[in-house]
């Protein structure tokens, strides 16, 4: 069979480019911002539909695949409603996308299923809108397995944890990609005897200075690679140098970023350098009575990384907040590119602002090209023959993991208990 992909909330081709790397290139993909769209055709190499899928419906989007029966679909809707990273709201009409996709999952009907998400999926609605959306998969013939990995595990050089939903029509049960690598970021650590994934001083070795200016490009600081990592990231690179390793403007004075040791953020510092701005952030939440669970976390602003560890998680804010281990400045928009995985020919459509948000909201390449890889393997249609493949039985909840912590809050509890009664055949959706 012929195994077609269409990537849904396609991005800047994070997801899709993993994907092609494995050589499962994607027909095509569906994404609302017009920036990422174009990043996404000048580096996947297919078209990419600038289209509203909250709103398009699942059949002009059926329409677009032509009809044809496609191998799997790949996608992961907008998460800002979800985002431990800003305030939570489970009635965000963003949240709706990831019904959206449910929707067009049915009408495309594909062989296969990955749904991408951030990990506040997990307690959204007291666990009962991932414990719907599961049930609906279920519902539509697929066996399901979901589970919260940390993408570290797969090589990517920043702790980066993400709800995985993956199902087949088949009735196929498998388990996810096996672990490859140990990570430590300082804030989240696994010590599973496997190597360690590539750090952050790995990933970015072999930049050179930054530019003064966007336009200009930066050679790197030597001709040969200087990781094992600077060498898979310069493939396919023509130039001696790179684009966007430049040098923006401080978030704050340098005097603050000097002061700054590894590990260390905005809150370590005395509150009489704390910039205002910083310091309503700080206050806002206790002074306006916002419920802890819906703050979001204490803002940290800056904060220097480790370069012997992986990176914290890059976002859209990663080029403002996230100081260089030595250098006084923030990480370049390259530097973030890298820590995602992203090689370094890769070329971004958009202003600044822009670029980096498609950068944060991306699922890491070489993540996506794991996750291809395996389930290719398990399918058998690459000559594979997984010997150990199980028999095929009747679309359920294969098994979930939400945590490898002992504790659970109580949000996440409430979440597994509603799963495990799914599996239980206990669950209902209405």
């Amino acid at each position: 069979m012929d195994h077609l992909v269409v990537s849904l909330f396609a991005g800047a081709g994070g997801f899709s480019f993993g994907f092609s790397q494995a050589g499962l290139k994607p027909r095509f993909g569906a994404e609302i911002n017009g920036d990422a769209c174009r990043t996404y055709e000048a580096n996947v190499g297919s078209p990419c539909h600038e289209v509203d899928l909250g709103t398009i419906g699942p059949t002009s989007v059926k329409a677009l695949a032509g009809g044809e029966r496609l191998f799997i679909v790949i996608g992961g809707p907008p998460c800002q409603g979800f985002s431990t990273a800003g305030p939570r709201n489970a009635s965000d009409p963003r949240n709706r996308l990831i019904f959206n996709y449910l929707a067009i999952v049915e009408a495309l009907s594909p062989r296969w299923f990955i749904f991408e998400n951030v990990e506040g999926l997990l307690t959204s609605g007291c666990g009962r809108d991932l414990a719907t959306l599961v049930q609906e998969f279920v519902v539509l013939g697929y066996s399901v397995r979901l589970q919260k990995v940390n993408l570290a595990a797969y090589g990517v050089p920043q702790t980066r944890k993400r709800v995985l939903i993956i199902g087949n029509r088949m009735g196929v049960d498998f388990d996810f990609p096996r672990e490859m690598y140990s990570y430590d970021s300082g804030k989240a650590r696994k010590a599973s005897g496997l190597p360690m994934a590539p750090t952050l001083d790995e990933a970015v070795a072999g930049l050179g200075i930054p530019a003064s200016e966007r336009s200009r490009i930066s050679p790197y600081i030597s001709v040969d690679p200087q990781t094992p990592f600077d060498e898979v990231m310069r493939r396919g690179n023509a130039s001696s140098g790179v684009t966007q390793h430049f040098q923006g403007e401080n978030p704050v004075g340098k005097f603050q970023i000097e002061l700054l040791g590894p590990g260390q953020t905005m809150k370590d510092l005395p509150p009489g350098l704390w910039p205002d701005s910083f310091k309503r952030r700080a206050n806002r939440r206790v002074a306006d009575g916002t419920p802890t669970e819906k703050r979001g976390g204490a803002p940290s602003g800056i904060k220097r990384l480790h370069g012997n560890l992986q990176s914290l998680t890059i976002t859209g804010a990663a080029s403002r907040e996230f100081i260089h281990p030595r250098q006084h400045r923030p990480l370049t928009i390259r530097e973030c590119a890298r820590i995602q995985t992203f090689p370094d020919h890769y070329q971004w459509q958009g202003n600044s602002a822009s670029v980096i948000q498609q950068i944060g909201n991306a699922v890491p390449p070489i993540a996506a090209s794991v996750l291809a890889r395996h389930i290719l393997e398990v399918d058998g249609q690459f000559g594979s023959g997984l010997q150990h493949r199980r028999s095929e039985s009747a679309p359920k909840l294969l098994g979930f993991v939400l945590t490898e912590a002992s504790g659970m809050s109580p949000a996440l509890r409430n979440t597994q208990a509603l799963l495990a009664g799914m599996r239980r055949g206990s669950f209902a959706l209405h």
